[in-house]
C-alpha cells in the first residue's frame, strides 16, 4: 500500500482513520469526518482490491463473509503500512477508525488484531461479525465500538448485527449500537449526529 493513494490531512489530537466502503475510494468519507471533527488530523487509505469502479480492503465469498486469507493478507498490510506511516508523519497513536460497510469490517479487524493502534471504531453499516479467532474474550476490554445501521438497509441485516456486536461485546468491548429507523446503506443526518457525539469521548 502506498501513501500515494491516501488522503492524509493535518489536525490537532487524535488522528481519525477513515476506511471507506466496497466499490469507493480513498476521499469517500473525507468531506463527513472533517464536518464533525474540523481539526482533527485524517487519514484515508485506499483499499488494495478492485471492486467495480472503486477499491475494496478484501476479496468475499459474499457481502459480510470474507476470504479469509484476503481478509489476513490485506489487515496485515494496512497495519504495517500505518505503522510506518505515523512514524514519517509525526502523528501520535492510537487512532479511532471510522469504517463504512466493507471498510467497517476491516476497522473492526484493526480493532481486533491491533488494540495498540486503533482503540476504537465507528462502524458504519459495517458491524458483520468477524472471525472468531480475531475476537478472543478479553482482547477488546476498554475499546469503544460504534455499531450503525439503518433499518432498511438490504446488505446488513438486523441479525448480521446482532451477531456482530455480540462478538464484539464477549472480546470485551463497550458497544453501543443504534439503528436508524429511517436509514438504508448509508450514513443519514441523524447517525451522523451520533457519530459526532460518540467522536467526543474519543
Amino acid at each position: 500500500m502506498s501513501a500515494h493513494h491516501a488522503v492524509i490531512e493535518p489536525g490537532a489530537g487524535g488522528p481519525l482513520l477513515l476506511l471507506h466502503g466496497r466499490g469507493g475510494s480513498e476521499g469517500d468519507l473525507v468531506a463527513v469526518a472533517r464536518a464533525i471533527a474540523p481539526t482533527r488530523p485524517l487519514i484515508a487509505p485506499r483499499g488494495r482490491d478492485p471492486e467495480g469502479s472503486g477499491w475494496a480492503w478484501f476479496r468475499h465469498v459474499r457481502i459480510g463473509i470474507p476470504v479469509r486469507d484476503s481478509l489476513d493478507e490485506r489487515l496485515g498490510e494496512l497495519s504495517a503500512w500505518l505503522d510506518t506511516m505515523l512514524e514519517a508523519e509525526g502523528l501520535p497513536r492510537p487512532l479511532t477508525a471510522i469504517g463504512f460497510s466493507n471498510g467497517g469490517m476491516m476497522a473492526g479487524a484493526l480493532l481486533a488484531a491491533r488494540p495498540d493502534l486503533v482503540e476504537g471504531a465507528a462502524l458504519v453499516a459495517g458491524a458483520y461479525p468477524l472471525p472468531p479467532v480475531l475476537l478472543p474474550v478479553g482482547r477488546l476490554a476498554g475499546r469503544r465500538v460504534l455499531a450503525l445501521r439503518g433499518a432498511h438497509d438490504p446488505f446488513f441485516d438486523e441479525s448480521q448485527l446482532e451477531a456482530g456486536v455480540a462478538g464484539y461485546r464477549a472480546a470485551g468491548a463497550e458497544v453501543e449500537a443504534v439503528v436508524d429507523p429511517d436509514g438504508g446503506h448509508g450514513l443519514t443526518p441523524g447517525q451522523a449526529g451520533r457519530l459526532d457525539a460518540w467522536l467526543g469521548g474519543s
